[in-house]
């Protein structure tokens, strides 16, 4: 038997056991009683009291932006935040919750007495589950995650093991207090030797949007904290339910980063699986599918092992049917395991399967630089596979690279790719002439130093880069490419929208202080703020960053997407960029693309290349494009609605939100009007 796999496989058959069936609606709360309450609030105000005792003594004796005082405070924070939001949000979806709370709250005061008494972090290394946190880049959210050690551990703690991700299912009673509470007392297989690494992921989103960027950042903050421990080619992902759909998401869009991915039932593609959505949506929307939905990036299987698997009376297992026809024709090979006579749900023996196979391949590990790689993707967010980066030249349609290192030249094909990187093997050096052949045309290149991207993988960071022009490609210096993209404004990593995108990464929210031209417009901004801010606190688990924009300073603006509630007469940070947004605004007209729409009834919501940064975006008048409604469905509903633009008329009457959208679609490659409507 598969070491340590008796543990994991009750685990996981009891976790699958808690995400049956499709109804997404949470029970009712049931409050606790008064003296219970005032218990919880008066632990909560004292652990809040000894964590600012913690902040003092850090400050005092590290500085606030050390790695440690980050770490020490997270661990403690996280529970803070755990009670702080059950009890805003009264999330008391079953009897025990309150009880759960408060030893959530005593857990976090035992850590704050550990540092303020000895000093000293306690809680690792130790054996078993441990509740760890880092502080988001998105919204400076404090969010955790739980790493479960190996008994071993302690004795060994420099030993390189394997890292299993894990991603949960949907549960509509989950709460960072459930999250803390149920991980904590989880039971460890005695034989176990690899590492577990359970992401809360913000509760319910299948890891999209910051949902995702949860995903990424809770294992990079592990693979921080222990750096001799952790073996980045024996990473392995697997979630079932919502978790599946998360593993079909990352797994494929992200193939470099696994030694083995497998997903358990989920779902893959949006038409099909949300059984009432209009076929075909607006086109906008279809393109912005494009983004998510993993069966279009199918083919990425080939850098990854997939272990996929569906119970065979589970619907869910058409998520991996989808995938499996894609694949064939293109003879890239998936194993798939069905659960004879299984519903949602894993089937014991077809989990045995599952994990003996996940641990042949961690035994071979990740390739660090495989000889052939072969890359589609649809948007510039996914832009990496192994040693290739790529820029699509249009976005939303398929951007495929074949590419072969045969230890003396680069041999390449391409289909709608602007822009290729290749990092280049160990043994090529600076000043050496690099042979490449791409797309039948033969020429040489330079090696050049480029930026890191954002990941926990070791990598060269010599490459060379190639442009693909009129007259066919041509080797390019990288620092005056990535110039010359940020001069023309062309979409790109970070930079290429649709709205959504603006809130997978760092974002502030600039209201204006001024008389608004058009109190209607000024009416919507406002309420859309509100209803921004209620989502995310409760959906995405975090509060988002609102000044004024008599506040806005430009280091402020150059830090991250800037979001502008309002009109030119109300924000000044707003009128400010007038002259370089894409359309006409004045007390009277809207114009956009010889269009034009009266300004007291007409509001302009978009995302745009910043004027304040060059890797970032502004975006105006909107949050998420999807809101509760979305949140509280199926997590296939997750989907842009307004792609990079609208024009919404403002209806009449007393809901400040009520509109029509009168035009939308989305920019070209170039961030120029497309005729999409």
């Amino acid at each position: 038997m598969q070491t340590g796999r008796r543990g994991s496989l009750l685990v996981i058959l009891l976790l699958s056991s808690l995400v049956l069936g499709q109804n997404f609606a949470p029970p009712k709360p049931q409050a606790p009683d008064a003296k219970t309450l005032t218990k919880i609030q008066h632990s909560l105000a004292s652990l809040e009291t000894k964590l600012a005792q913690v902040m003092k003594r850090l400050a005092k004796t590290h500085g606030l932006a050390h790695p440690y005082a980050h770490m020490v405070l997270a661990d403690i924070a996280i529970y803070h935040k755990a009670a702080s939001w059950i009890v805003k949000h009264q999330e008391w979806y079953r009897p025990e919750y309150p009880q759960w709370t408060l030893e959530v709250l005593e857990r976090g005061m035992q850590r704050a007495d550990n540092i303020l008494t000895t000093g000293q972090l306690s809680w690792l290394p130790e054996s078993g589950p441990v509740c760890l946190g880092y502080r988001s880049s998105v919204d400076s959210s404090w969010q955790p995650y739980v790493v479960v050690l190996p008994p071993n551990f302690p004795q060994n703690p420099e030993k390189k093991r394997r890292l299993d991700v894990i991603l949960h299912g949907r549960d509509t009673t989950l709460t960072e207090v459930k999250f803390l509470y149920q991980h904590q007392r989880s039971q460890v297989d005695k034989d176990k030797d690899s590492i577990e690494l359970h992401v809360y992921g913000r509760g319910n989103n299948a890891y999209r949007w910051a949902g995702e960027t949860d995903v990424l950042e809770a294992i990079a903050d592990w693979a921080r904290r222990f750096p001799q421990a952790f073996d980045p080619d024996r990473v392995v992902l697997r979630g079932f339910s919502m978790g599946g759909a998360g593993a079909w998401h990352l797994g494929l869009h992200y193939p470099h980063l696994w030694c083995s991915v497998s997903p358990g039932a989920g779902f893959s593609a949006t038409h099909g699986y949300v059984k009432s959505l209009p076929n075909p949506l607006p086109i906008y929307q279809e393109a912005c599918l494009k983004i998510y939905d993993a069966v279009e990036y199918a083919e990425n299987a080939y850098n990854v092992p997939i272990v996929a698997y569906g119970g065979e009376l589970d619907p869910q297992l058409q998520a991996a049917r989808n995938i499996e026809a894609r694949l064939k024709p293109l003879g890239i090979p998936m194993t798939l395991i069905v659960g004879p006579k299984t519903d949602h749900r894993y089937h014991p023996e077809s989990l045995k399967q599952i994990l003996d196979l996940q641990a042949q391949h961690a035994a071979k590990g990740r390739a660090k630089y495989p000889e052939r790689i072969r890359f589609v993707t649809y948007h510039p967010r996914y832009n990496r596979c192994h040693w290739i980066n790529v820029l699509p030249d249009e976005l939303y349609k398929a951007c495929r690279v074949e590419a072969r290192w045969t230890g003396k030249q680069y041999e390449v094909k391409t289909e709608n790719a602007a822009i290729l990187v290749l990092n280049l093997a160990e043994e090529l050096k600076q000043g050496e002439p690099i042979k490449c052949v791409i797309d039948g045309q033969e020429l040489e290149a330079f090696a050049d130093h480029v930026v890191d991207v954002g990941d926990w993988l070791p990598r060269s960071r010599l490459a060379v880069c190639l442009r693909r022009t009129k007259d066919g490609w041509r080797w390019e210096y990288f620092a005056r490419l990535t110039q010359e993209l940020q001069r023309t404004s062309r979409k790109r990593e970070h930079v290429a929208g649709p709205i959504d995108e603006a809130f997978c990464a760092s974002f502030v929210c600039i209201v204006g202080t001024g008389k608004a031209w058009n109190p209607r417009v000024d009416q919507y901004a406002q309420a859309d703020l509100e209803r921004f801010r209620r989502d995310w606190d409760k959906y995405m688990r975090g509060e988002i960053a609102v000044i004024k924009d008599v506040e806005a300073q430009s280091d402020l603006l150059a830090s991250a997407n800037v979001v502008l509630y309002g009109d030119p007469g109300s924000n000044r940070v707003l009128a400010s960029i007038l002259d370089r947004l894409p359309f006409k605004w004045d007390k009277e007209y809207l114009e956009i693309a010889s269009q034009r729409y009266p300004a007291a009834d007409h509001v302009p919501v978009l995302c745009y290349p910043s004027p304040f940064a060059a890797n970032r975006l502004i975006v105006i008048n909107s949050g998420h494009t999807f809101h509760a409604a979305e949140f509280e469905g199926t997590n296939a509903l997750l989907f842009p609605r307004l792609g990079d633009y609208a024009i919404l008329r403002l209806q009449q009457g007393n809901a400040p939100l009520a509109c029509e959208v009168v035009r939308a679609g989305l920019f070209d490659s170039h961030w120029q009007l497309s005729p999409e409507r």
